[in-house]
């Protein structure tokens, strides 16, 4: 038998002791002992993740008031800031303090004239309406009596006089008592929201006068590499705010100046209150504008019952072409939504903030669409060789100087989008 030696291979010293390789924590984890450690580690860190939510939301719920006035600052500081500019460029003298102040003497001459107003014609006309209580009960008793008539329902089946009157004797009795009980909490309420008005016009007045120095800390806590994005973000917050405050403006205007109107015409009473109302209830989007149809027809139903037909039909036919064509067309052209997203932002905002949200919701889901379409777009321009977002934007600027840079992206992502398809049909 032959027995071969083999000499062992020599390798040189390298100078270090190899040492086997720790296993690493992913191997750990996934192992038998320790996946149902990795389990309950990832499931804690999920469970701490949504109580720091938790927490923070409720923090932002205990500052809710000081948010909503530093917030509607900010707003009534972004609609005055334009008109504000206007004014210091067509004064001779004091430039924009002189522009600042000129704007907000006019708006608290303003507030100050509403509120004299709703002290004095708009408490006349309640206390007037709530002294007609027995004659505009009578009249609906007598309205629902030739109701009945008409339609031919047997009393005693069901009877709508009396049927009314139950209601009205336990109704208003009780509305007149909680309204004098509440009167001492309705004053105090008013002072209140007249403190907070007052102190968000200080607040927008400082915003409005230190709006450059704000906007300069702003850029300077940013980074320099974040400052397109910055600069697109408030781009996008004044086009989508700014469009959505004046096609919210011209709704209110139009259903005013519409009910006014009817109302002088066909000489409807308690037009103050009726306007006020109107405006408020203008200003929710969607389900306003049926609310602010009923105060002019419940008021000519019960005043006026002669003219209820004509005064209903103008109205809802009027509104009907507002609401239906005029709302959606101003939505899309100023604010960029289309009338399913506007409405998704409204129950969505409905839903999480109750009033303000369905009121501010339309122009904060524009943001996030505005913002996400500019990203999407964006990458599917990256995605495929041959254009160029500089390029493009080279191209538009010489034909239209006014291009915002969320169009020419969109343009040069539709272009990217036409290129990829053309060469997946050459090569098929």
């Amino acid at each position: 038998m032959q027995v071969v030696l083999t000499r062992p291979e020599i390798r040189p010293y390298s100078g270090a002791v190899a040492t086997p390789r720790p296993p690493a924590l992913r191997d750990l984890l996934n192992a038998g002992p320790y996946r149902f450690a990795g389990t309950f580690f990832g499931l804690g860190s999920l469970v701490f993740g949504l109580l720091l939510a938790y927490v923070a939301i409720v923090l932002i719920e205990s500052f809710s008031t000081i948010c909503l006035i530093c917030f509607v600052a900010w707003l009534l500081a972004f609609i005055v800031s334009p008109l504000v500019d206007v004014i210091a460029r067509r004064l001779r003298f004091g430039g924009r303090i002189a522009a600042i102040a000129f704007v907000y003497l006019v708006i608290t001459a303003g507030i100050v004239g509403l509120v004299i107003g709703i002290a004095s014609i708009g408490a006349a006309e309640v206390t007037d309406f709530l002294g007609q209580t027995a004659e505009t009960t009578a009249r609906v008793n007598a309205a629902l009596a030739s109701v009945q008539s008409a339609l031919r329902i047997d009393p005693a089946v069901v009877d709508l006089p009396a049927l009314f009157n139950q209601a009205t004797s336990t109704f208003i009795p009780q509305v007149t008592a909680s309204f004098t009980d509440q009167i001492q909490s309705i004053a105090g309420a008013t002072i209140t929201v007249l403190g907070d008005l007052f102190i968000v016009v200080i607040l927008s007045l400082y915003m409005v006068a230190g709006s450059r120095g704000i906007l300069d800390k702003v850029n300077r806590i940013v980074p320099n590499r974040y400052a397109g994005e910055l600069e697109l973000i408030e781009r996008t917050v004044s086009h989508a705010f700014g469009g959505f405050l004046r096609t919210q403006v011209t709704l209110v205007l139009a259903q005013v100046v519409l009910t006014l109107s009817v109302g002088a015409v066909f000489g409807l009473p308690y037009l103050f209150l009726t306007g006020i109302v109107t405006a408020l209830a203008m200003f929710i989007p969607f389900f306003g504008p049926p609310i602010a149809l009923f105060p002019p027809i419940l008021i000519t139903a019960l005043f006026r019952p002669g003219v209820f037909i004509p005064v209903a039909v103008i109205l809802f036919g009027v509104q009907t072409v507002l609401v239906n064509f005029g709302q959606p067309r101003l939505m899309r052209d100023s604010v960029g939504l289309h009338p399913i997203l506007v409405l998704l932002s409204l129950l969505v905002g409905a839903s999480v903030a109750g009033l303000w949200g369905a009121i501010f919701g339309i122009p904060i889901i524009a943001v996030v669409a505005i913002l996400v379409g500019y990203f999407v777009d964006l990458r599917a321009v990256a995605e495929v060789e041959g254009v160029d977002v500089e390029t493009v934007a080279a191209e538009l600027l010489a034909t239209d100087p006014g291009i915002s840079p969320e169009e020419v992206v969109a343009i040069a992502a539709d272009r990217a989008e036409a290129t990829q398809a053309a060469r997946d049909e050459g090569a098929t």
